[in-house]
C-alpha cells in the first residue's frame, strides 16, 4: 500500500486516492500527521508513516488527532490530519473552536465519507461541516485531483489561515489512477506566538473572534466565485445542464458527454452568482450530489431553478423516461429505482408522468366538497357527519375507506353518557 518513495519528478504512478493525498501532504511540507483509522481513510497515514522527515501517530481517537495537528499549526507547521466521516462528530467539540481562533501554519483536514454504507454504521454528508463551522471544502473526483487539491490546500489555508476539509469518499480513496507526482518542497515552521485574545477561547475572546469569522465568509464567497477548481465543461447539447461534485462528476460526464456540467471543487461555500450565469445558458438544470442535496437545496433558496434529489414528481411533469414505468409518489432522481433511470427532454410519443394529474384531480374534488351543504373543518367532523349519515363515508376524497370504518368502530366502542343521579 506504501507509496514508491524513490519516485522521482514528474513521474507516473498508480496510486488510489488515499496515496495520491498522502504523496500530495508529503510534498507540502508537512511536518505533523494524526488520524485515527477508519474505513475508507485508513491507508492515508498508514502511507505517510513511510514517508521521512515527518512525525506521523494513531491517536486515541479522532478528537485527539485533531488537536495533536491544531498544536502544530499554531506553531506554524503544515499539519495533516484524517479520518472517516463518523469521526467527525468525535472531533465536532475541537472543529468548532479551531473556527474562531484560525491557524498560522497550513492545516487540512480529510475526511472520507463512506458513501454506500461499505464498512460504516451510518451514511453521513460531511459537507454539511463547512457550513456548520464556516470553512472551506475541496472535493476531489479522482486520483489526481485529489492529489492537487491536497497541495492547493495547504497554500489556501496558510493563507487566509483558516483550515480546509478535503471531502472524498470511498469510490476516491479506494479507486487507483495514474498520478503525476513531484518533489518534496520544505516547509519552515514560523514558530508559536502569543496572543491569549486569539487561542484562549472565554467567552470574552470568542465574542470579539465571530465577526472576524463572518469576514472571513465574505473572502471564501469571493475565493469560491473565482477559483479555477469550480469550472464549467461546455457542450453542444443545451436542453439539460448539470452541477455536480466529486466522482458523480465522472458518472455525469460519462452518461452525458454532450451535455454542459457545471464541476464544483471548491464547493463552500458555493459560487452562486456563478451558478446563476450557468444556469441562464441551459433550459434544465439539474444538481447531481451524493448523499445529501446540499447544493440543490442552496440554489433554490437562491432563486435558481433546478431539478435534484428533493424535486417532485409535479416539477419533472415535462419529462419523459426511457421506460414507460410510473415513477412512485415523491420520488427523487438518485433513491427511487424507476426515477433513476436517464432523464430525457420531453418528445412526441413518450408517456407523462401520471402522478400530478392525479393529486390535482383530488385536490379539485376536495375543495369542490368544501362547497358543500355540509361544511366540515377536520377529519373528526367529517367521521361524525358520515356516523350520522349526513355526509359521504369517506373523511376525505383521498382517505382510504378503512378511516370510515375505523370512526365507526371507534363510534360503537365509545361508552354511552348517563346522567349522575344527586347524591
Amino acid at each position: 500500500m506504501a507509496a514508491v518513495m524513490p519516485a522521482p519528478s514528474n513521474a507516473r504512478l498508480l496510486l488510489s486516492g488515499n496515496e495520491a493525498v498522502a504523496r500530495a501532504v508529503w510534498e507540502s511540507g508537512c511536518r505533523v500527521a494524526a488520524a485515527y483509522p477508519g474505513t475508507p481513510s485508513t491507508e492515508m497515514l498508514e502511507v505517510l508513516s513511510t514517508y521521512p522527515d515527518m512525525y506521523t501517530e494513531w491517536s486515541v481517537n479522532e478528537k485527539v488527532s485533531l488537536e495533536v495537528t491544531i498544536g502544530a499549526a499554531y506553531a506554524g507547521s503544515r499539519a495533516f490530519c484524517a479520518m472517516k466521516h463518523v469521526g467527525m462528530n468525535v472531533a465536532a467539540d475541537a472543529l468548532m473552536t479551531l473556527t474562531l481562533t484560525g491557524v498560522i501554519g497550513g492545516l487540512v483536514i480529510a475526511i472520507a465519507d463512506d458513501v454506500g454504507l461499505s464498512s460504516s454504521q451510518n451514511e453521513q454528508d460531511s459537507r454539511y461541516w463547512g457550513r456548520f463551522a464556516h470553512l472551506p471544502v475541496f472535493e476531489p473526483s479522482d486520483s489526481q485531483e485529489a492529489y492537487e487539491m491536497a497541495k492547493v490546500a495547504f497554500d489556501f489555508s496558510e493563507r487566509l489561515q483558516v483550515p480546509v476539509i478535503l471531502r472524498m469518499t470511498t469510490r476516491i480513496n479506494h479507486v487507483k489512477g495514474l498520478v503525476t507526482v513531484g518533489e518534496r518542497v520544505p516547509h519552515a515552521a514560523a514558530g508559536f506566538k502569543k496572543e491569549p485574545a486569539r487561542w484562549v477561547m472565554t467567552p470574552a475572546g470568542a465574542g470579539k473572534r465571530i465577526p472576524l469569522m463572518f469576514e472571513r465568509d465574505k473572502t471564501l464567497l469571493a475565493e469560491a466565485e473565482n477559483s479555477p477548481l469550480n469550472l464549467v465543461d461546455d457542450g453542444a447539447d443545451r436542453r439539460v445542464g448539470f452541477v455536480t461534485s466529486g466522482p458523480a462528476y465522472m458518472h455525469v460526464r460519462e452518461a452525458f458527454p454532450k451535455a454542459p456540467v457545471f464541476k464544483l471543487g471548491f464547493s463552500c461555500p458555493v459560487p452562486i452568482q456563478k451558478l446563476r450565469q450557468f444556469a441562464a445558458t441551459v433550459d434544465r438544470l439539474v444538481v447531481v450530489e451524493e448523499v445529501e442535496p446540499l447544493v440543490e437545496n442552496e440554489l433554490k433558496g437562491a432563486g435558481i431553478a433546478c431539478i435534484g434529489q428533493r424535486t417532485s414528481c409535479r416539477a419533472r411533469a415535462n419529462w419523459r423516461r426511457t421506460s414507460s414505468s410510473r415513477p412512485s409518489p415523491g420520488c427523487s432522481v438518485s433513491r427511487c429505482p424507476r426515477a433513476s433511470r436517464r432523464l430525457r427532454p420531453s418528445s412526441p410519443g413518450r408517456r407523462r408522468c401520471a402522478w400530478p394529474a392525479r393529486i390535482s384531480a383530488s385536490i379539485t374534488r376536495w375543495r369542490r366538497s368544501r362547497t358543500s351543504p355540509f361544511p366540515a373543518t377536520s377529519a373528526a367532523t367529517h367521521s361524525a357527519q358520515a356516523i350520522r349519515g349526513t355526509r359521504s363515508t369517506r373523511p376525505f376524497p383521498w382517505a382510504p375507506r378503512w378511516a370510515s370504518r375505523l370512526a365507526s368502530t371507534r363510534a360503537a366502542a365509545r361508552p354511552t353518557r348517563t346522567s349522575a343521579s344527586s347524591p
